[in-house]
Parts: structure tokens; sequence; C-alpha cells
């Protein structure tokens, strides 16, 4: 067997350790809770920020993927989950939303315009990791709304205030970390 191949069949086994190490870096990241909202949500020190990385580095197939999983391992780590539904909305497919800055993959970082497609990158997974905890937030969590402003208003406004924050937090910690590990994967 020749050992300086990296592939095995079609699986690349570089890709796959990195992965691993990207959604093991998450779950430490994620366990460090700066500030726990009540009902589910968390302000982390860059807890998305591995996921963010792999999908920069593979693409988004690859990121989704990657985020896939660690929904589900993080759902296993203490997630509450009070329907299936609700489960696929804040697990495997809030996680596997930020994949999608993949879409974003091979930016050249020195140029203005990569530094404007990397954050418009981040931005949209973000986005749309808040679009499915809104969602489940409108569906399962209505009762602990407010009921003087519309439901999606309120389930807004609650994600928005863990989701926001973390979302800027993993934006400045890409502009110093993404330069470094581009250098390296060179």
């Amino acid at each position: 067997m020749d050992t300086k191949k990296s592939t095995i069949g079609k699986v690349n086994v570089k890709m796959l350790a990195e992965a691993g190490i990207m959604i093991a870096l998450s779950i430490v990241l994620n366990s460090i809770t700066l500030y726990r909202m009540p009902q589910g949500g968390s302000i982390t020190p860059g807890g998305y920020v591995p996921i963010l990385l792999f999908a920069l580095k593979w693409g988004p197939a690859k990121g989704i993927t990657a985020g896939i999983i660690y929904g589900l391992i993080d759902s296993l780590l203490g997630g509450g989950i009070i329907h299936p539904i609700q489960f696929i909305l804040d697990y495997p497919l809030a996680y596997g939303m930020l994949g999608l800055t993949g879409f974003g993959y091979n930016i050249n970082f020195k140029t203005a315009k990569g530094k404007i497609k990397l954050t418009a990158s981040v931005l949209f997974a973000t986005i749309m990791r808040l679009i499915m905890a809104i969602l489940s937030g409108v569906i399962f969590f209505k009762k602990y709304l407010p009921t003087d402003i519309p439901y999606v208003l309120g389930s807004f406004i609650y994600n928005i205030s863990y989701v926001l924050p973390n979302t800027i937090i993993c934006i400045i910690l890409i502009f110093i970390l993404y330069p470094r590990l581009a250098k390296i994967n060179k």
C-alpha cells in the first residue's frame, strides 16, 4: 500500500482529519459560555469559527456536512429537544447552515474585494443559521415569546440577541485567523 496517498477511494483523509479537528474545536469553544440565554442559545468565544474556517477551505458541501455532524453531536451533549422537527431545525440544519460560508472558499483575502466576500460569506451563513432558530422559536417556543408583538418578531429579537454577538466575534476571529491559515495551507 502506498503511504503517500492521502485518499482512500474518493475519501480525502486530510479533509476528514481536518473535519474531525474542527468539529472537536467547535465542541470545546461552544462549551465555554460567555452568556446563556434562558430558552437556549448562548454567546461563546468563537464556537462557529472552526466550522466556518473548514467550509472556507473545503467548500459548501463539505462545510454543511461538518456543520450537520457538529449539530448532531451538540444535541447529544445537552441540547434541548422537544419535537423531532425542532431538533432538526435547531441542530443539524442550524449548524449545517454555517457550512454555507464555503460559497466563499478560495477567497483572495489580500484584496478589499476578498475581505468583503469573506465577510459576506460569514454573514450569509449566520443569517441562514438565524433563520433556522427563528423558525424553531415561532413553531415550538412561542409560549415563551411576548404576546404583544408578532411571534416572528419576538423570535427574531430573542435569537438575534445571541446570534449577532456570535457573528461579530466570528468575523473578528476569522479576520485574524484566515490569513494565517491560508499561508499554512499553501
